[in-house]
């Protein structure tokens, strides 16, 4: 098993005879027990990458109250923390989220990650998943990934969270261009790291209640019905719905936000990539109603969890997807 803390494969994780406590042999740092027991349960590692202030942050805050919620719907299912950075996280800062409180923005001396074991998702059962966030100013340069978005790189999945409407209207394609750009020469040319064979992207737009004169009438459609209880049947079903709507918001990113230079660099230098749309505060002033924050979620577990061989291609080519419709 990867350790979750330090990511490095080739650990081992030993019991100290004093306290029967499991710690990881490379980076000495005690590591949750039943992570270590339930060996044959997926796992998940999430890496957050994007500038500061779009809502890394806000994001995985408003995810976590949304599967939290959800408790109220599925079958035996429920959460645990495996930690204490955790645990502070899940019942400190999500109550706070839920009366209209933002969490403030992650410091750049990186944190521990998140670190959950969900039980009895539907459709997917348990897993276990890590996320990595780290500040926005990390992503600058690629030497500042190299100091500090190293677990972002290593991670399974990566999200870049962008918010449209915080970019220049006339940089848009340069700007995003250029923060994958840097990310893809921090992680490959000097991590050493084939992304192409082991990293699947998830572009996340944020804020996207900011951006409906812009959005075609499917996908404001498809925003708005994205509260926390529309996915309340089978979370499996609803992914694969959400990986069809990503060829559409790739569409709309080259036709109307002519960034198809991002479209087209992200399409050649990852194992897959998806598109998607969240609101992580939702559309009435005033009101806390995240919108389409498990997307993400639901593409990254359905990434963690597949069986086809990654090396040719993602799982929406098992239905037909084709992500890259060619303009």
């Amino acid at each position: 098993m990867k350790c979750p803390y330090c990511l490095n494969e080739k650990a081992t994780f030993e019991v100290r005879p004093t306290t029967g406590s499991y710690h990881c042999t490379n980076c000495q740092t005690p590591i949750p027990r039943g992570f270590v027991d339930a060996r044959n349960t997926p796992r998940a590692t999430v890496g957050v990458v994007g500038f500061s202030g779009h809502g890394k942050t806000v994001y995985l805050t408003a995810l976590f109250s949304a599967l939290s919620k959800l408790s109220n719907y599925w079958q035996d299912y429920y959460y645990r923390c495996l930690d204490d950075y955790t645990h502070r996280i899940l019942y400190q800062q999500v109550p706070l989220f839920d009366r209209g409180v933002l969490p403030e923005s992650t410091p750049a001396n990186f944190p521990n990650p998140a670190l959950i074991h969900y039980k009895s998702l539907p459709g997917f059962g348990d897993s276990f998943v890590a996320f990595y966030d780290t500040a926005g100013e990390v992503f600058t340069e690629s030497a500042q990934i190299l100091r500090g978005g190293y677990f972002v790189a290593h991670a399974n999945t990566a999200l870049f969270i962008l918010s449209l409407s915080d970019l220049d209207p006339e940089r848009i394609d340069e700007q995003m261009s250029k923060l994958l750009d840097t990310y893809i020469r921090a992680a490959y040319d000097q991590l050493n790291l084939p992304l192409k064979q082991r990293q699947h992207l998830v572009v996340i737009f944020s804020k996207a209640d900011l951006l409906r004169e812009r959005l075609t009438d499917e996908l404001n459609e498809w925003l708005a019905n994205g509260t926390a209880e529309s996915y309340a049947l089978n979370l499996k079903d609803t992914g694969f719905e959400v990986g069809l709507k990503s060829p559409a918001i790739a569409q709309w990113l080259r036709d109307t936000i002519l960034a198809t230079r991002f479209v087209n660099m992200a399409s050649d230098r990852f194992l897959s990539v998806q598109y998607c749309l969240i609101s992580a505060t939702g559309m009435i002033p005033g009101k806390i109603e995240p919108l389409r924050v498990l997307d993400p979620f639901l593409l990254t577990m359905i990434n963690a969890t597949s069986d086809v061989d990654k090396k040719k291609g993602n799982w929406l080519q098992r239905i037909g997807g084709n992500l890259f419709r060619k303009s």
